[in-house]
């Protein structure tokens, strides 16, 4: 498969400029997880509660359902990244809500595309679902 010629004329540019790690590893570090992905497009649909990005993560998962523990650190951990905002009321009980940064939402296109290529149910057929 041919790379596009504008594509390697961005990837020439960005490391004469001194990119030094590789977009695609940067992405999955920044992202990579079992829950970063679905959160990210949980938000896309605007700010929800912490309780209801969890529930989110049992459509689509067989059911698994995420561990408190694993959610917390993974919403930590975009947080920290700048890719979702946490608001903490002071109210009891306690009611966080998270919502998408303006870097969160330049993930979007990319979202997206990962959906639509899903949405073939190629996936489902490459780990043997089908």
């Amino acid at each position: 498969m041919e790379e596009a010629p504008l594509l390697a004329g961005e990837i020439a540019k960005a490391v004469a400029g001194g990119v030094k790690l590789c977009p695609a590893i940067a992405f999955d570090q920044i992202v990579g997880g079992r829950y970063k992905l679905r959160i990210l497009w949980t938000l896309t649909k605007g700010t929800h509660r912490y309780g209801a990005i969890g529930r989110s993560l049992l459509v689509g998962t067989l059911g698994k359902a995420v561990t408190p523990r694993i959610l917390s650190r993974e919403l930590r951990e975009l947080e920290e990244r700048g890719l979702i905002s946490r608001r903490e009321y002071p109210v009891v009980p306690k009611r966080v809500e998270y919502s998408l940064t303006e870097r969160g939402r330049t993930l979007l296109p990319i979202l997206e595309q990962i959906v639509r290529w899903g949405l073939s149910g190629i996936h489902e057929e490459i780990l043997g679902l089908k």
